[in-house]
């Protein structure tokens, strides 16, 4: 059989080229050379008769040296490459959905994920410093200060009031002993 060999190394190579890991390119060349090595070339079957050189020869003896449909049987059809050729196409079809090397640069490595455990590792090492809800419960807050000035205003208006009421009750209380000295005075 006669066919332009392919450079498998280097069809492989230009596949892990375009982004496609080395098995899977070694994968698609080892179906290619399949599909290749079951190919009938024009060269192949030049040594065939043709519809000219049968009706040269008159008889079945005269064709004896030449193929039958029975030894064609093993030599690949127009319809065996073309399904060939479909599968093939499939198969480039698929090579478009795996992803690139260019693909893969917007997501994230293991390197980066190391650098953010670092970051997590390092804000969970100073949120030790900061105050919980729970621990600040036990603080005052504005609306207490609130609360707590409101009640010393109370405090103070009744101080002022009991300040005020044992005043008067002091001046009573004078007024009347200066009543009795000046009375007491006056009998004296």
């Amino acid at each position: 059989m006669s066919y332009n060999p392919i450079d498998t190394h280097a069809t492989v190579r230009e596949f892990e080229a375009a982004g496609i890991e080395t098995k899977q390119a070694e994968a698609i060349v080892k179906a290619m050379t399949w599909s290749r090595n079951d190919l009938v070339t024009k060269t192949d079957l030049s040594g065939f008769a043709t519809k000219a050189d049968l009706e040269r020869f008159a008889t079945k003896e005269d064709l004896t040296g030449f193929a039958t449909k029975a030894d064609l049987e093993r030599f690949a059809t127009k319809e065996d490459l073309e399904e060939l050729k479909t599968r093939l196409d499939a198969l480039s079809a698929k090579m478009e959905r795996f992803a690139t090397k260019e693909d893969l640069k917007r997501f994230a490595t293991k390197e980066d994920l190391e650098e953010l455990k670092s970051r997590v590792d390092s804000l969970s090492a100073k949120m030790e410093l900061f105050v919980t809800k729970e621990e600040s419960k036990r603080f005052a807050t504005k609306d207490d200060l609130v609360v707590l000035r409101a009640e010393m205003a109370a405090m103070k208006s009744d101080l002022v009031k009991q300040i005020s009421s044992a005043v008067n009750k002091m001046m009573i209380c004078m007024i009347s002993m200066s009543a009795l000295i000046v009375g007491l005075l006056k009998y004296l």
